[in-house]
């Protein structure tokens, strides 16, 4: 545990409220071709800017359409981006953000 986090109740997603929202975020997974492994992911904000999450740099891209991030950035990086459905599950079930 760092020294800023002492103190601190440890906290979980679920425990967090909801709140009502009109609409909301989509989430992405990025692909790496070469190993088929996650090597990011993607927050497709509802009007169309996105925020990519690459693994391996750690670092935040924003972007302005999906376009720019399904044809330039997944050539520049070598990936695949697509929807995530978790491997045990059915398919067409999907993983909601």
């Amino acid at each position: 545990m760092n020294s800023g986090e002492q103190g601190w109740l440890s906290a979980t997603v679920e425990d967090l409220p909801e709140i009502d929202v009109d609409s909301r975020p989509e989430l992405l997974v990025l692909v790496a071709e070469d190993s088929g492994a996650p090597a990011g992911w993607v927050i497709v904000l509802p009007g169309g800017d996105f925020w990519m999450i690459r693994n391996s740099t750690r670092s935040m891209i924003h972007g302005s359409s999906l376009s720019t991030l399904t044809s330039f950035w997944a050539t520049v990086l070598g990936c695949e981006v697509g929807r995530p459905r978790l491997s045990d599950s059915p398919a067409g079930e999907e993983v909601r953000g």
